[in-house]
């Protein structure tokens, strides 16, 4: 009789620690319709907006060396003079996907100016590849 009244405590206690407070419960209905994000929603407005595609191989754009040449600051009374530096811009991966070309965000040089170089970063873009139809060459009658 002990036995079977700690048993019955013990369920009981165990039922009501199954769900702590305070947790969440989807509202009914939840699978029939889901929020547009889930991916089980049928119907979601940003089909397509984010297709990438899989990727196919990763693309190697070497550092590049460039020769620019800078004024040199001379005193007053002395033609302007231009002095030669190296300058290297880095390198970075292309990645190739299914449906286009994936280019991450990359430093290169931009010149304002004669003799004015200027460091500027470009953002992360996505190109989709072009599709070129192959038609048959028209028949000229």
């Amino acid at each position: 009789m002990r036995t079977a009244r700690l048993l019955a405590v013990a369920a009981s206690l165990v039922a009501v620690s199954a769900t702590p407070a305070g947790a969440q419960v989807p509202p009914p209905g939840f699978l029939a319709n889901p929020h547009p994000a889930m991916p089980w929603a049928f119907f979601t407005p940003n089909v397509g907006a984010f297709d990438y595609g899989t990727v196919v191989q990763y693309i190697p754009v070497p550092a590049q060396q460039v020769v620019i040449e800078v004024p040199v600051a001379v005193p007053d009374g002395v033609p302007p003079q231009t002095q030669k530096q190296i300058v290297e811009i880095p390198g970075y991966y292309i990645t190739e996907t299914t449906t286009g070309f994936w280019y991450p965000e990359r430093w290169t040089l931009y010149q304002a100016n004669a003799g004015v170089y200027q460091w500027m970063k470009y953002p992360p873009e996505f190109r989709r590849k072009t599709i070129v139809e192959k038609r048959p060459p028209a028949r000229i009658p």
